[in-house]
């Protein structure tokens, strides 16, 4: 049964690019890990686990989770409190991006990215912290980041996002960083608490048009999977990509 192994962890929009290079990397890394791999559409998180069930990966399982709808959400929290009774981390990959560097966005973009990337996020957070907070040791949640949410590189005319634009989408991960920071300074008592965000990288997915320069997504796997196993002396409060510690 799941709820013998060491670790359940839910991965958001993992059933592809990042989100499902993370759960491979976790389940064939941890086999004490039981993997709930999550995405909007049934077929295709059956899909995706059926892909990893092939490789041999036996601790996964699919999860129809919608972060923009408030009833996917509660339902998808109900299903693991009744089949695992807790969670020991969180990985918020479920993102939506913008197709180019436009100089201006209307309403309703920017609203459709604002209630995936940061309302989305926080609502998912704030439906499973109950099933994180009945963790048997460490807590960790992992937020996934971007450089173009980094306001001093922004700010720094000699970094390359200097004069990117991709608006909506880089002010949106610069508020998932201010979210993330909240719910990190909320457990600052408690060592057991984990709570970072890290940058990925440029990595080639359907985000962003499978783009040339994008390096494979299993590179952009790496840091999320070292947040998502962090020890009690672990740091929380960060925002790292695999080289290390970035700019805010």
């Amino acid at each position: 049964m799941a709820d013998t192994y060491t670790h359940i962890v839910l991965v958001t929009g993992a059933n592809q690019g990042i989100g499902f290079e993370t759960a491979k990397k976790l389940a064939t890394e941890h086999a004490d890990y039981h993997i709930i791999l999550s995405g909007r559409r049934a077929q295709a998180v059956d899909d995706a686990v059926a892909r990893l069930r092939a490789l041999g990966l036996t601790n996964l399982e699919p999860l129809v989770l919608d972060i923009t709808s408030d009833e996917s959400i509660t339902a998808a929290a109900a299903a693991v409190a009744s089949k695992h009774g807790r969670l020991d981390a969180l990985i918020n990959n479920a993102a939506v991006a913008v197709a180019d560097q436009a100089k201006s966005f209307p309403r309703d973009e920017w609203l459709r990215i604002y209630n995936a990337n940061v309302a989305g996020t926080a609502l998912v957070t704030d439906a499973f912290l109950p099933l994180l907070e009945k963790a048997k040791g460490v807590k960790r949640i992992v937020n996934l980041s971007s450089g173009l949410g980094g306001l001093a590189e922004k700010a720094d005319k000699a970094q390359f996002v200097h004069r990117l634009e991709y608006g909506a989408y880089s002010v949106s991960k610069a508020a998932l960083n201010s979210l993330t920071l909240h719910y990190a300074a909320r457990y600052d008592d408690d060592e057991t608490w984990k709570i970072n965000m890290v940058c990925p990288g440029l990595c080639s997915t359907n985000l962003n048009g499978f783009m040339a320069a994008g390096e494979d997504p299993a590179m952009g796997a790496i840091v999320a999977c070292w947040a998502a196993t962090l020890g009690v002396e672990g740091e929380t409060g960060t925002f790292r990509d695999r080289h290390g510690v970035k700019a805010w």
